[in-house]
């Protein structure tokens, strides 16, 4: 077979590491939904699980939407803990 390109030959090695998606749910702003973590650091909303019908009229939260993944902290300690 042969393969027409204007990339050098070492670039088309890379296509065997295809790009896995990857999904997960979330809750943001109370509306349930399943987004694809990118590897950029963001994330694309790829369908809400909301009953709410309200939700689906957002623009804010349309499929295909990327959003920004910010970490999260929890603390385990309570105020409790540090005060023995």
């Amino acid at each position: 077979m042969i393969h027409w390109t204007i990339f050098p030959s070492d670039l088309n090695d890379q296509t065997d590491q295809a790009y896995e998606p990857h999904f997960q749910e979330c809750t943001i702003d109370g509306i349930q939904m399943v987004i694809e973590v990118l590897p950029t650091g963001k994330a694309r909303i790829n369908r809400l699980l909301s009953p709410d019908p309200q939700d689906y009229l957002n623009s804010k939260y349309q499929p295909g939407t990327e959003i920004t993944l910010y970490p999260l902290l929890e603390s385990t300690y309570s105020s409790q803990n540090m005060m023995d």
